[in-house]
Order: structure tokens, then sequence, then C-alpha cells
């Protein structure tokens, strides 16, 4: 694919991605993307997974689905297999707004009369139903699949003076749970294909530069994330984290308890975990031990809970408590857990006082637009401070707390490796952090002295202002924008700063987009946010009106 000097690839991975609208052309039936996999629909060859098509085939679907110089581009997704009303398949496109059409829209989108020569563009379309799922973990396969295919697809381009194209990728999606300590299976697969061991398709005059952009998460304020330490020695306390399961959750709900790396075998007798209903009854102890698990039953006998001690391998090597619970309801006769206010009692046995048992909650909400089922369970201790004197929700721990329910460390759990940019929200107005905006420190990885980050690289703006909440961009249909918010929006903003300076020969990695946030930091008012939700600071990114 021959593209011009100083050209610069941008990659989208992400959901409804409505790749005819018009700031993705550069004319009436002419697009700028050179490849998309649209990945939920039906394959188009025998072995293959996901539809693949190239600029000729989406030009020749744009013809012809363009009349009077008016795309139907009802008519063009469904050919194009991204939309099938017939089927009953949901597809974000279908809506007038979709999250990956604005994210894309801010990475690449362009004016159709003015879209430049220089800034191609490869996607690939996830399934609907991982989306739907927002714990990530049904997300997995579907990445490796999007990844191989955009990174050959990326080592196909050319330049005229016979170099590669550095490709820069966003993939705007994240999780609350996991050891965020950069070894979790979606940090580990991101590593493998933008860390500095990649083993990547080849590019057969230099090495091609990936480059990938991530957002921090928007878990702040959801009281999803607590930091269970046992200080002084003796007969220390337990600890005691109040678990409130949502009524008409239709989905499983899930808290992990991460144990502190040991490289003994066994493994010390860290804690031990109880969790009571709330009807009252206890379970039995779970300790740190192969198979030790509790159940819990309703009045007929049913597990609808249980309680369980799981290691996890190498490259992670630590153990893991987790309460899993059954929906609190369902449409069709189901054992059901009962909604309320569930206890999490964590006894200390062999743990350090210099250690921490790391909890989190599994992402279970419902995104917009999709069929309701999840609702987000939630940590709700006494002791945690919610709001400032004003009322004004507080992002950041108050000095001194004692709750163990922390905002520091909920960063998303894809976001906690070593090679991509990770970048939080800020809102552009006063300068502020938005308060969803997650922040670090993460946890050093198999007991290493630090981390491998403690933080954001950076923020970009995620709202224009405390009324005016979130970034217009591209809407499902040509001539249409939406505004959407979050830390998602962040990521893609970033991404196209990061692709206009690597054509001018920027490095495009980590230290270099920490330096660039610490220099424009300057123009906005001070103080300059906590490492921690900031990074090297507050990125001050312009997009021109994008259609």
């Amino acid at each position: 694919i021959n593209v011009p000097n100083g050209s610069v690839i941008t990659a989208v991975i992400d959901d409804g991605i409505a790749f005819g609208n018009n700031v993705f052309r550069d004319g009436l039936t002419s697009t700028r993307i050179a490849y998309v996999t649209i990945l939920p629909s039906p394959p188009t060859g025998p072995t293959s997974v996901g539809a693949e098509l190239e600029k000729a085939q989406i030009d020749a679907l744009l013809a012809a689905n363009t009349s009077s110089k008016l795309l139907d581009e009802d008519r063009f997704y469904q050919q194009a297999g991204l939309i099938n009303y017939a089927d009953g398949t949901f597809s974000p496109t279908s809506l007038r707004r979709s999250h990956g059409t604005h994210i894309t829209g801010l990475a690449a989108g362009y004016p159709m009369d003015d879209a430049p020569d220089d800034r191609p563009i490869i996607c690939a379309i996830l399934p609907t139903r991982v989306t739907e799922d927002v714990s990530g973990g049904s997300i997995l396969p579907s990445l490796i699949l999007a990844l191989i295919r955009l990174t050959r697809q990326a080592a196909r381009f050319r330049c005229e003076d016979g170099t590669c194209p550095a490709a820069v990728f966003n993939f705007s999606y994240g999780n609350f749970a996991g050891p965020h300590d950069g070894t979790s299976p979606i940090a580990r697969v991101i590593e493998d294909y933008f860390g500095p061991t990649a083993q990547l398709a080849p590019c057969d005059t230099d090495e091609q530069l990936l480059r990938l952009l991530l957002p921090s998460g928007n878990g702040n304020l959801s009281r999803t994330h607590a930091m269970l330490e046992f200080k002084g020695a003796g007969n220390r306390p337990a600890k005691v984290l109040d678990f409130v399961a949502m009524p008409d959750d239709r989905t499983t709900s899930e808290v992990q308890m991460w144990m502190p790396f040991s490289g003994a075998n066994p493994l010390p007798k860290f804690v031990t975990v109880r969790a009571t209903t709330p009807d009252g009854a206890q379970s039995g102890p779970v300790e740190i031990a192969a198979g030790s698990y509790q159940a819990l039953f309703d009045e007929d006998g049913q597990e609808v809970a249980r309680l369980s001690f799981a290691f996890e391998p190498l490259p992670t090597a630590r153990g893991v408590i987790t309460l899993n619970l059954n929906p609190t309801e369902s449409l069709v006769p189901a054992p059901l857990a009962p909604a309320g206010r569930w206890e999490i009692e964590v006894t200390p046995d062999q743990i350090a006082p210099d250690d921490a048992v790391t909890v989190w909650v599994e992402r279970d909400d419902t995104l917009p637009g999709f069929r309701r089922g999840g609702r987000q369970p939630y940590f709700n201790n006494a002791d945690y401070q919610r709001f400032d004197a004003l009322g004004a929700p507080l992002a950041v721990d108050p000095p001194g707390t004692t709750s163990p329910i922390r905002r520091a460390g909920t960063l998303s759990g894809f976001a906690c490796g070593a090679s991509p940019m990770v970048i939080g929200a800020h809102v552009q107005s006063n300068g502020k952090m938005s308060d969803y905006s997650a922040a670090g420190p993460t946890t050093p990885p198999r007991g290493a002295p630090v981390a491998y980050r403690d933080g954001p690289d950076a923020s970009a703006r995620g709202d224009d202002s405390v009324i005016r909440q979130g970034v217009i961009s591209a809407g499902s249909r040509s001539g249409s924008m939406v505004r959407l918010n979050g830390t998602s929006v962040a990521a893609p903003r970033a991404t196209r700063f990061t692709v206009d300076q690597m054509a001018g020969g920027a490095i495009g990695n980590r230290a270099w987009i920490q330096v660039q946030a610490n220099i424009q930091d300057a123009n906005f008012p001070p103080p300059k946010p906590e490492q921690t939700r900031t990074g090297g600071g507050r990125l001050d990114i312009v997009i021109e009106e994008i259609g």
C-alpha cells in the first residue's frame, strides 16, 4: 500500500465503527480507510472469522449505495455485514451515537473536502457481544485476532522512500478487576505486540514503529477498589468490607481479593475470608490453600454464591480469593443471590505488616444502547467519605483516611503494563481532572521493587466544562455530531496528537508523551494535579471541526 512520505497510520480497535461516515472519506465514493475487519459479521471465506474489506471493496460499496450525491448508509452497512436487522443482532452502528465512530472521529476524522492523503486508517470492529461484557472477560480472542490482522496490514504500507510508516493504535476499552500489576492476559498480549521484544509481521526495510494508547479508566468514584492493610504485630483485628449487591441485576457479580506475592512454597496463610449474606447466613472460612472454597445456599438449598481460592500461575504468581454471586434477578426460574449488603470479613494470619490485600469489584454495568442486564455492585463502608464540605464528590482520598475503600489504585486493569501510553481525562475549562478519571498506583509484579507505572502518562480533554460534559465528535451517520465523555474520548485525542507528532519525527513513546504533557501543562491554571492522576501533565490538544 503506497503512501506519501511523512504518513502515519491510525489504527482503531473498537465496536460499531461507522466506517462509511464522510469524516473517513476523501471523496464522495472514496474512503481513507485502507482496511477494516468486521469481526461480528458472517465470514467471507470457509475458514475465516468475520469480514475483511480493503479500500477498493469499500469504495465499490460506497459507489453502489450512493445516489444524487447521498450515501444510503443503512443499506451500505447492511451490505458490508455490520448491520443485520433481519437476524435480530444488535449493532451500535444502528444507533444515532456509537462509541467506535466517536472515538475514530477524534483519532482520525477530517472534513471530506479537506482530508489529508498521509493519514490512512485501518480498523477492527469488535463483536457486539464482547463489548456488552463490560468485565472484559470475553474480549481476549477478538483482541488477539484484531491485533494479528491490523499489524499485518500495517506492515504492508510503504512510503515513497521505501520506509514503513509508523502505526499508532487506539484501544478505548478497560475493566476494573485483575491483578493490576501488568501480568493480566490483556496486559501481556499488549506487551507481546507493543513491548520492546514484540515479534511482528516483517517490514523489509526497517523496524516499523507501533504505538498503543489506552484510557486510564472511569472507575475513580465507583467504590470498586479497596486496600486491606494489617499494620502492627500481635493480635490484629479483621477488616470488614460492606459489599452492596444491586437488585434487578441479571448478571453475576464478582469480588477479587489479591494476595501479596510470595516465592514460598507452599504459600503463607496470609488471611482467611468469610462472607455473610444480607440475610445473616455466614460461610465457613476460605484459606490460602488449593481447593479451599465455601458455598452459600438459599432457603431451597440451591447455591447462590461461592467463595473460593485459586493460584494464578506465572507470570502473575499470586493467590486470589474470589466471591462470586449469582444474579439477583432473572427472567427465567433460577437460583438468585439476595440483593443488599453482604459482608466480606478478612482476618489476618501470616500476612506481613507492610503487605496488603488488594481488592477489586469487577465491572458489571450496562452500556448505553444495550439491553438492560448488569448493575454495578460496590463497597459501602460507613467510613468512606464520598463528598466534601460543600457536597461535591471527593475525587481523591482524604488525607489520613482510615477507610479501606480507595480512589487511588483504580487504574484500568488493561492499562497496567510497561509499554502503552495511558491517558486520563480532564475538564478543559478549569484544568481539573474529571472526577471519574481513574488513578494509580499499580502493584509491582512478582515482588519487584517498583511497579510498571504509578498512574497514567498524561491526561487530555474528556469534558469541555463542568456543565458541557463530554466532547463533540462524529455520530453514526454522516453530518451528525454527538457528545460522549470519559477517558475513552481523551485517549483518541492523544492518539491524534501522537500521529501528527510522529509524522514530524517524534518517537511517540511513554517518556515522550510525559514530556509533552509536562510542557503543555503550563497552559492550564495551577495547581498541577497529582502525578497518579495526570501523569506528566495535562495535554492541551485542539482538534479542528472534523465534519
